[in-house]
């Protein structure tokens, strides 16, 4: 059984054959995914989704690319309601982004989100999907003071080994994403940490893995397979080591069954 732990299937490249990935999916191992919600406009659709596909769950958050978009507070009320459906596993997207050097009252509005929503997670005693992009200072130290009972992934980790060892500490599992197969930095920081510390996710339809790169460009979640395969390759263990591994990871992190 392999779990892809995050994938966005509600993106429009999905439209014309959303049926047919899920089936490649199912066809390659993958008896559960999650999908990953960025804004308050498809927490409907995801619900919808998770309705139709007894094997898709749930998460429901506002990246902090989409926080500057939204008024302060409106969306707690809907968030607190809908992530009590018994098919949401977790909240999230959600965290902090400084890629594109957001000014400082951008900066102040991903930081207001991202904790508003933290504090939904601990009342809902739900983990955390957390997007962290040139932001690890401030996203642990955000993450510092929730502690005590938050648990969550640092989606698709992409920063050193410094920082992957201070998430660690606080609790938080690591996502490997399509750049592990070609990623010389986060291939050394996955070959210093156990397995017991990282959940597979392939992003889809971002993130296309190496072996894929020349004749696609839309990544689906059939293709974590490559995923899986370069971790046992780094960690040099089996395939069927890191696809138990991982899915265990992900079935206690989500409570799922």
């Amino acid at each position: 059984m392999i779990i892809d732990t995050h994938m966005h299937l509600l993106d429009e490249r999905f439209n014309i054959d959303r049926s047919l990935v899920i089936a490649r999916a199912k066809q390659v191992g993958i008896s559960k995914f999650i999908e990953v919600t960025c804004e308050v406009k498809s927490w409907e659709q995801a619900r919808k989704l998770a309705e139709d596909e007894y094997n898709i769950f749930m998460s429901l958050g506002i990246h902090p690319i989409n926080a500057c978009c939204i008024q302060q507070y409106s969306y707690n009320n809907i968030l607190q309601k809908m992530a009590k459906y018994h098919k949401c596993v977790a909240i999230g997207e959600i965290g902090l982004d400084y890629h594109d050097k957001p000014s400082y009252h951008e900066v102040l509005k991903q930081k207001l989100c991202f904790i508003q929503q933290l504090n939904i997670a601990l009342n809902l005693n739900k983990p955390v999907i957390i997007h962290c992009r040139d932001a690890y200072e401030d996203a642990i130290n955000i993450l510092s003071q929730y502690n005590m009972g938050l648990k969550g992934v640092i989606h698709c980790f992409s920063g050193s080994l410094k920082y992957a060892q201070e998430f660690l500490k606080l609790g938080f599992l690591l996502g490997v994403d399509g750049p592990i197969t070609y990623s010389t930095k986060l291939q050394y920081v996955i070959s210093q940490i156990s397995i017991n510390n990282i959940v597979v996710e392939t992003d889809s339809p971002y993130l296309v893995p190496n072996k894929h790169k020349n004749h696609i460009t839309r990544n689906e979640p059939c293709y974590i397979t490559s995923i899986i395969e370069q971790i046992a390759k780094i960690k040099n263990i089996s395939y069927h080591t890191v696809l138990k591994h991982t899915t265990n990871n992900a079935l206690k992190l989500f409570n799922l069954k």
